[in-house]
């Protein structure tokens, strides 16, 4: 089993083995179903291209991105690497939401109260790591920014700069600072790793804030404000109403993975449920709004 370094057990392997014994499966594929699955494509197919390197050009990848050891042994939390497969529609999301789950488990999880990880402050902190990563939309010239409205940058109306969030987002963009110097240094074209770059990427030096990120969704889900506001356009709400909905499908994904039996980050899933649910009825609010306007056809 891949799931099995130095050939020592581990319980989700015995789950594993217990499955096939009860239900005569086998959830891991065999080295030729890896063939099959990175082989020729049938857009390859149709223009009579064959495609023979996807598949250790893949095993290059995934192993300089540290998920598997180099004899394709899991090198992390086996629940980590399910949700990054599951998110492949999102590639860079996946890519680098990987490495911020361990600084999110650290500080809103290892030895703290069960009160703190259900406080509305800690939500919305876990939200502001979270939309660094996964929500990079640059904000509108003349426009407050997310920083800004964080305080992790100054604002036009002089308010004090919040270390501790300063601290927070600081530590949040070396990490992606990292993890987009570790894409680079992998040695493969740079057409594919593009296609694991964030589309904003985070300042280059060290320190720095990078570029200013649009706030609305954080402003929404935090304020729990019932819909758009009366001066937002309907592109804008439209916009606005498209990633929040991404965001509560990324905790939908990242809930139902890491909260399986014998995960490193399982004690997360409060924070991404707890999430998921601020997100279903800001949704449910937004849609009634849209849907509800004034019928222009009445004579």
């Amino acid at each position: 089993f891949a799931q099995e370094p130095d050939d020592e057990p581990s319980p989700f392997v015995t789950a594993l083995r217990k499955m096939q014994r009860s239900q005569d499966c086998f959830p891991t594929v065999t080295e030729e179903q890896m063939g099959w699955i990175a082989g020729t494509t049938l857009e390859d197919f149709c223009n009579d291209r064959e495609n023979e390197d996807y598949l250790e050009m893949s095993e290059s990848v995934i192993q300089g991105l540290g998920y598997v050891h180099s004899d394709l042994t899991l090198a992390m939390d086996h629940n980590v690497l399910t949700m990054v497969w599951e998110l492949h529609d999102e590639l860079p999301i996946a890519v680098n939401l990987c490495p911020i789950l361990d600084q999110l488990f650290l500080r809103f999880c290892f030895n703290k109260t069960k009160s703190f990880m259900q406080s509305d402050a800690t939500q919305n902190d876990f939200l502001s790591v979270l939309l660094h990563v996964i929500d990079r939309v640059p904000a509108e010239d003349g426009e407050e920014s997310l920083q800004q409205l964080l305080r992790v940058a100054p604002s036009d109306d002089g308010r004090a700069l919040n270390d501790d969030a300063k601290g927070l987002w600081l530590e949040t963009e070396k990490m992606l600072l990292d993890q987009k110097k570790l894409i680079d240094s992998l040695n493969i074209e740079d057409e594919e790793k593009a296609k694991m770059q964030l589309p904003l990427p985070p300042a280059e030096t060290e320190g720095e804030i990078g570029i200013p990120l649009d706030r609305g969704v954080y402003e929404m889900l935090v304020s729990k404000q019932k819909g758009f506001r009366d001066g937002q356009d309907m592109a804008r709400r439209n916009e606005l109403k498209d990633r929040i909905v991404a965001l509560g499908q990324l905790c939908l994904v990242a809930h139902n993975n890491i909260q399986q039996p014998h995960g490193k980050y399982s004690a997360l899933e409060v924070h991404f449920r707890r999430l998921f649910s601020n997100v279903k009825y800001s949704v449910a609010d937004m849609m009634t709004q849209l849907t509800d306007q004034e019928d222009v056809t009445e004579v």
